[in-house]
Protein backbone atom coordinates (compact mmCIF):
# COMPACT_ATOMS: atom_id res chain seq x y z
CA UNK A 1 0.00 0.00 0.00
CA UNK A 2 1.39 3.39 -0.96
CA UNK A 3 0.80 6.72 0.67
CA UNK A 4 -1.09 7.96 -2.39
CA UNK A 5 -3.80 5.35 -2.04
CA UNK A 6 -4.95 7.10 1.13
CA UNK A 7 -5.48 10.48 -0.54
CA UNK A 8 -9.00 11.54 -1.45
CA UNK A 9 -9.14 12.10 -5.23
CA UNK A 10 -11.76 14.84 -4.91
CA UNK A 11 -9.40 17.41 -3.40
CA UNK A 12 -6.08 15.90 -4.50
CA UNK A 13 -6.26 16.96 -8.15
CA UNK A 14 -7.14 20.65 -7.59
CA UNK A 15 -4.48 20.92 -4.90
CA UNK A 16 -1.93 19.20 -7.14
CA UNK A 17 -2.73 21.54 -10.03
CA UNK A 18 -2.28 24.52 -7.69
CA UNK A 19 1.12 23.16 -6.60
CA UNK A 20 2.10 22.64 -10.25
CA UNK A 21 0.99 26.18 -11.16
CA UNK A 22 3.00 27.65 -8.29
CA UNK A 23 5.98 25.51 -9.33
CA UNK A 24 5.77 26.76 -12.92
CA UNK A 25 5.68 30.35 -11.65
CA UNK A 26 8.82 29.70 -9.60
CA UNK A 27 10.56 28.08 -12.57
CA UNK A 28 9.73 31.11 -14.71
CA UNK A 29 10.94 33.50 -12.02
CA UNK A 30 14.15 31.51 -11.59
CA UNK A 31 14.80 31.64 -15.32
CA UNK A 32 13.79 35.25 -15.98
CA UNK A 33 14.27 36.89 -12.57
CA UNK A 34 12.03 39.18 -10.57
CA UNK A 35 10.71 42.60 -11.51
CA UNK A 36 14.18 44.08 -11.63
CA UNK A 37 15.64 41.11 -13.52
CA UNK A 38 17.90 40.11 -10.64
CA UNK A 39 18.45 36.47 -9.72
CA UNK A 40 17.80 35.27 -13.25
CA UNK A 41 19.42 32.17 -14.62
CA UNK A 42 19.02 33.42 -18.19
CA UNK A 43 19.87 37.10 -17.57
CA UNK A 44 22.32 38.84 -19.87
CA UNK A 45 24.26 41.03 -17.44
CA UNK A 46 23.88 39.08 -14.23
CA UNK A 47 26.73 38.04 -11.96
CA UNK A 48 27.24 34.40 -11.08
CA UNK A 49 25.83 34.64 -7.55
CA UNK A 50 22.48 35.87 -8.85
CA UNK A 51 22.49 33.14 -11.50
CA UNK A 52 22.98 30.49 -8.85
CA UNK A 53 20.15 31.97 -6.79
CA UNK A 54 17.96 31.82 -9.90
CA UNK A 55 19.00 28.21 -10.41
CA UNK A 56 18.02 27.35 -6.84
CA UNK A 57 14.62 28.98 -7.30
CA UNK A 58 14.11 27.14 -10.59
CA UNK A 59 14.99 23.79 -8.99
CA UNK A 60 12.54 24.45 -6.15
CA UNK A 61 9.84 25.14 -8.74
CA UNK A 62 10.67 21.91 -10.57
CA UNK A 63 10.40 20.00 -7.28
CA UNK A 64 6.91 21.43 -6.78
CA UNK A 65 5.96 20.44 -10.33
CA UNK A 66 7.23 16.93 -9.65
CA UNK A 67 5.29 16.70 -6.38
CA UNK A 68 2.10 17.83 -8.10
CA UNK A 69 2.58 15.41 -10.98
CA UNK A 70 3.26 12.60 -8.52
CA UNK A 71 0.02 13.36 -6.67
CA UNK A 72 -2.01 13.42 -9.88
CA UNK A 73 -0.45 10.24 -11.22
CA UNK A 74 -0.29 8.63 -7.77
CA UNK A 75 3.33 7.75 -8.51
CA UNK A 76 5.32 7.35 -5.34
CA UNK A 77 8.54 6.86 -7.33
CA UNK A 78 8.09 10.30 -8.91
CA UNK A 79 7.56 11.88 -5.50
CA UNK A 80 10.72 10.29 -4.15
CA UNK A 81 12.69 11.23 -7.27
CA UNK A 82 11.54 14.87 -7.17
CA UNK A 83 12.24 15.22 -3.46
CA UNK A 84 15.59 13.43 -3.61
CA UNK A 85 17.04 15.26 -6.58
CA UNK A 86 15.56 18.55 -5.40
CA UNK A 87 17.01 18.15 -1.92
CA UNK A 88 20.51 17.48 -3.24
CA UNK A 89 20.48 20.31 -5.78
CA UNK A 90 19.02 22.85 -3.37
CA UNK A 91 21.51 21.82 -0.68
CA UNK A 92 24.47 22.14 -3.06
CA UNK A 93 23.40 25.50 -4.46
CA UNK A 94 22.58 26.85 -0.98
CA UNK A 95 26.02 25.85 0.28
CA UNK A 96 27.65 27.48 -2.74
CA UNK A 97 25.64 30.67 -2.24
CA UNK A 98 26.55 30.79 1.46
CA UNK A 99 30.26 30.37 0.72
CA UNK A 100 30.12 32.95 -2.04
CA UNK A 101 28.40 35.51 0.21
CA UNK A 102 30.86 34.78 3.02
CA UNK A 103 33.74 35.40 0.62
CA UNK A 104 32.25 38.72 -0.48
CA UNK A 105 31.84 39.86 3.14
CA UNK A 106 35.40 38.93 4.04
CA UNK A 107 37.06 40.42 0.99
CA UNK A 108 37.90 37.25 -0.91
CA UNK A 109 37.82 37.37 -4.69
Amino acid sequence: MTSFSQLDPIWTSPLAFAVIAFGVMLVWRGLRGGRDGERALLGQRIDMLNRIEGFRLMVFGLVLVGIGAAAIGRAQWLLLLALGIGFVEILESSALIAVWRWGRRHGAT
